[in-house]
């Protein structure tokens, strides 16, 4: 029994060491959480690390000195500095683009998704030959106004997309070298990766991992930066808002029309009614309020026409350090 138990352990660590892992971490000013970050991946066992790819978004000086004084410690540390800040979802498709690993997994640098759970990724999709593992949070130790935004939003882009994500999922996945080789072909110039990963298709699972506080310091993903990317992820993947502005303009249509024969009949069989002021107003108001609601929706899927027609590149690199290594 001694012998199979070793034999399965012996064989696991050797097809760990088969499938090198590259790790990217978007960086905006965090850098005092990078030490104890590449210490944590380092102590995992049985990980074949090909190497760390961090990508500054535009976080600053700081960022960037420590960047350089912990690559030059660290061969297997790479890093990618932005000229300014282009988002985060963009700093990772900048790090899978220049990814060389068999496996490639996108981790944040506070810890909150341990490194450690990397190995329960790694079992989960060759065990079952997927092409992308999600980590989902079982107790998720953040702020309940967070917790909630994050189902919400969730629950809202399931409804919106026809998508079935569920709502406790996390940041941390694992992808295969051939879904980070489709994904390196998308051109869109908005990015909302869960969507985009959605789209490529492929296999994909999920798998329970632990969950605990920051490490450090403050998240510079504020609530209004999350109620941004929900607004752009919706107009990415879905048209069902202008459909939606569509129905209601015609029903407004079939209401108005209804009130005007209601009106006429009254007017001309039962009673003669003075017209009134402030009813004439408030249809004004309300008829107003939808025509600016559907022309302003219309207008985000225009700007992000307008943006994709400009074809300007998705990011531009100040410095890449240790990729000639």
């Amino acid at each position: 029994m001694l012998y199979i138990v070793t034999s399965l352990v012996v064989n696991y660590s050797r097809n760990m060491m088969q499938n090198s892992i590259s790790i990217v971490t978007p960086i905006y000013k965090d850098h005092y959480l990078i030490n104890d970050f590449v210490s944590a991946i380092k102590q995992i066992p049985n990980i074949n690390l090909h190497e760390i790819i961090f990508v500054s978004d535009g976080g600053g000086d700081d960022d960037e000195a420590f960047l350089d004084s912990i690559c030059e410690k660290e061969s297997l540390v790479k890093s990618i500095i932005f000229s300014r800040n282009f988002g985060q979802h963009i700093a990772l498709s900048a790090g899978y683009n220049l990814s060389s690993g068999d496996l490639v997994c996108m981790l944040n640098v506070d810890q909150q998704d341990p490194p450690s759970e990397i190995l329960k990724l790694v079992s989960e999709l060759e065990n079952n030959n997927y092409d992308i593992v999600y980590g989902l949070r079982t107790l998720r130790k953040d702020g309940w106004l967070k917790i909630i935004s994050s189902k919400a939003f969730n629950w809202v882009l399931n409804k919106m997309t026809g998508d079935n994500t569920p709502l406790n999922v996390s940041t941390m996945r694992l992808m295969s070298r051939r879904f980070i080789e489709h994904y390196n072909e998308l051109t869109e110039k908005s990015r909302y990766l869960p969507g985009l990963e959605n789209w490529i298709g492929f296999k994909r699972g999920y798998i329970a991992i632990e969950h605990q506080e920051r490490k450090e310091g403050d998240s510079s993903y504020t609530f209004i930066k999350r109620i941004n990317m929900a607004v752009n992820s919706i107009i990415g993947f879905s048209d069902l808002p202008l459909r939606w502005a569509s129905f209601i303009g015609m029903l407004i249509s079939l209401l108005g029309f209804g009130s005007l024969l209601v009106l006429l009949f009254l007017k001309l069989y039962i009673i003669d009614f003075r017209p009134g002021y402030i009813s004439t107003i408030a249809v004004i108001l309300f008829v107003g309020g939808i025509q600016i609601l559907v022309v302003g929706l219309a207008s985000l899927y225009i700007g992000r026409i307008l943006k994709e027609v400009q074809d300007r590149p998705l990011y531009i690199i100040k410095k890449k350090i240790n990729f000639n290594v």
